[in-house]
């Protein structure tokens, strides 16, 4: 069954769309899918849809659909909840994925097959408020390993400016958990209020000061509670062995703000980043200045 036969909202959304970028018309409080990484892991547990205006009245689960290449719909591909994981403000949704579909090890059955898979391309779809959002990406072998800071980087910003530290993480991340999951510290512990603003992709973030950088060593130190697209932790891969062990962990970088004759960003990048582990009770992460109102704290099944 096509998504055309279960409903012909999208395909008439859809031409709406593409007349007005035709005739120059930017719906600047469109829906939004997130994450917008062209390539996504087999084993992604989590989409958000952000909505313009408070969306919990107005949507439909049958108003979203996973297609495949041949504008397929996939079958049971979301956890059904007996109650949609809504932000406080109501502009955001939650749709996990079904972890049966996810999960290895589950047997045969039909009902445990991947939902995504590797090297196929999909279509994550949804139609409410009288608009069709529609992200397309194609799907990479499944990351199963925890998170590890040390395989980021991190741009030094200059010293008294306002510029954004700039992170590069080495797989796509949980843009709701980033936002509240990070933060930064003086090398005596003052916190140092900042925005997170994570990349549409997922794959980077900024750290936005409300204050000029000062000089001297910085610390920026990551929750436990952080997690990539695929539930990955620091510490703990979400598909693990429970008898090999491993538990959740904080994490710690540290920077140094760059004089103003330092190196261009560009070249700083390449320096390489001293990590830290964080010692016992030292893994509380400052919270950080909300870039937006209304975010969520996504659980974790």
């Amino acid at each position: 069954m096509t998504l055309d036969d279960r409903c012909q909202k999208p395909r008439l959304a859809n031409s709406v769309e593409a007349a007005s970028q035709r005739i120059g018309i930017v719906n600047k409080a469109a829906i939004r899918i997130s994450p917008q990484a062209e390539v996504l892991p087999a084993n992604t547990l989590r989409f958000y849809l952000h909505f313009p205006r408070p969306g919990e009245a107005h949507f439909d689960r049958d108003q979203l659909w996973l297609l495949n290449e041949e504008e397929q719909v996939v079958r049971d591909p979301f956890l059904v909840l007996s109650q949609e994981l809504w932000s406080p403000d109501g502009r955001r949704l939650t749709v996990l994925m079904e972890p049966g579909r996810i999960k290895r090890g589950l047997g045969a059955d039909p009902a445990h097959e991947p939902a995504l898979l590797v090297g196929r391309t999909y279509s994550f779809v949804v139609t409410v408020l009288g608009q069709t959002a529609r992200h397309t990406f194609q799907v990479s072998d499944p990351v199963l390993e925890a998170v590890n800071e040390t395989y980021w980087r991190i741009v030094s910003p200059k010293v008294g400016s306002l510029d954004a530290a700039d992170l590069h993480f080495d797989r796509v991340m949980d843009a709701a958990l980033c936002e509240d999951e990070i933060g930064v510290l003086t090398s005596s512990g003052e916190v140092v209020q900042t925005c997170v603003s994570l990349a549409p992709d997922g794959t980077a973030a900024q750290l936005i000061p409300s204050h000029p950088w000062r000089p001297g060593q910085h610390r920026l130190v990551v929750s436990e509670r952080l997690e990539d697209v695929c539930g990955n932790r620091l510490g703990e891969a979400l598909d693990h062995d429970l008898s090999a062990g491993g538990r959740p962990r904080t994490g710690m970088i540290t920077f140094t703000p760059r004089s103003a004759n330092a190196p261009s960003a560009a070249q700083a990048v390449r320096r390489p980043t001293r990590k830290i582990f964080l010692g016992r009770g030292e893994g509380r992460v400052p919270r950080s200045r909300r870039c937006a109102p209304g975010r969520q704290v996504a659980s974790r099944l």
